[in-house]
């Protein structure tokens, strides 16, 4: 029996050393193939760009005037209608004239009365002066005519103004428009009674149209009169008006802390309308022939410094990178940056026209990386 498994112990012993590969060690040649990162990438340009700042505003009529009836009476005529173009003079409509044209026939009847009077004391006062050089008549008699002709002189110019303060409110039962524009607002129909507290028609002149732009104090230093002003309403979409900034206030509210400015658009073919709401691109700053490259493909690294101290003492600071590529490597390159406008960014140091930079993929870049390029071009 104890040979019996002496012997089956041998034979196991003998099929474990038999078994592919035990009491050796196998020779394994496995090599691991180097990571290649496929990327877009750009060229670096040169170009122009822009610096601008946004502001919200409304438009409004570059002028515009409210039209008073003088003469409270009753209107007999329209002239015009809302959306009616005029021009400066145009007779709007009139008011009922009839008491007013008869004080003027009643002056004009009393002037001219007073004028036959005056000339009749005028030649006796012409007499008169000349007996009194010849001592003819007393000083007394003298003095009466020269009082006279002094009264009658008196109630001519008198008579005189009187005519034409008439004359004038005669005028005023036509309302006339006093500058060049469109009738934005009638307030009286034919017929109505006008009052001088309530304008009879408003005129707008939108030849050209006005924005106003409050600025904070800590952009007043960049903005000046003639500065291009870009402009977009909603109603136009995709679409840009072209002003300029006409003024710029001298004086700070003190409440906002901001300034005013007035835009000004021409507005020829009156697309824009007094009440659109609009976005103003005010262009501070522009520059020409610098290098340029799409925001996207810069990458920004965030660091905190501590400058001893207090625990609050830090500096907060940004780094900003690219990786450029050449013979298929990435090479980490840091910049600095100066202005941004829709998504372009200058670059002042750092890069060179014509490099390589990656656009999509950097973030897995490291530096020295191996990678394959997919797409060249502006991303779209």
């Amino acid at each position: 029996m104890k040979l019996i498994m002496n012997f089956s112990i041998t034979i196991l012993i003998a099929m474990v050393l038999l078994l592919p590969g035990c009491g050796k060690t196998r020779n394994t040649n496995i090599v691991q193939e180097e990571k290649i990162i496929p990327v877009n990438v750009t060229d670096v340009v040169s170009g122009s760009i822009e610096n601008k700042i946004r502001f919200l505003g409304d438009i409004k009529a570059y002028q515009e005037v409210n039209v008073y009836a003088t003469v409270p009476e009753q209107i007999t005529s329209l002239k015009v209608d809302i959306n009616d173009v005029v021009e400066k003079g145009d007779l709007l409509a009139t008011v009922k004239d009839v008491s007013i044209r008869q004080g003027v026939l009643q002056a004009e009847a009393g002037l001219s009365s007073t004028k036959s009077q005056y000339e009749n004391v005028n030649t006796e006062w012409g007499r008169i002066q000349k007996l009194y050089k010849e001592s003819a008549v007393s000083k007394s008699q003298y003095d009466a005519v020269k009082t006279q002709k002094e009264s009658a002189e008196s109630a001519v110019k008198q008579l005189t103004a009187g005519l034409k303060s008439a004359k004038e409110q005669l005028k005023n039962t036509n309302i006339k428009a006093p500058i060049s524009g469109i009738i934005s607002a009638r307030n009286f129909n034919l017929g109505d009674l006008t009052s001088p507290q309530l304008p009879a028609f408003t005129i707008v002149n939108m030849q050209k149209v006005k924005i106003y732009i409050d600025i904070v104090e800590n952009q007043i230093s960049q903005m000046r009169e003639g500065q291009k002003a870009i402009i977009q309403v909603t109603s136009y979409p995709g679409e840009v008006f072209i002003g300029r900034v006409d003024k710029v206030y001298p004086t700070l509210n003190p409440m906002t802390r901001s300034a005013r400015a007035e835009i000004v658009i021409d507005n020829a073919d009156f697309r824009l309308k007094p009440g659109m709401y609009a976005t103003v691109d005010i262009i501070t700053k522009q520059k020409n022939n610098v290098l340029l490259i799409p925001s996207y493909s810069i990458i920004e690294k965030t660091n905190l410094e501590y400058l001893g101290g207090e625990v609050s003492n830090t500096k907060i600071s940004v780094d900003k990178y690219v990786y450029t590529v050449k013979d298929s490597i990435a090479i980490r390159q840091p910049l600095v940056t100066g202005i941004e406008d829709m998504g372009i960014v200058e670059v002042i140091s750092g890069l060179h026209l014509n490099d390589v930079i990656v656009t999509l993929g950097q973030y897995d870049l490291t530096d020295s990386a191996k990678v394959r390029i997919i797409r060249k071009g502006i991303e779209s």
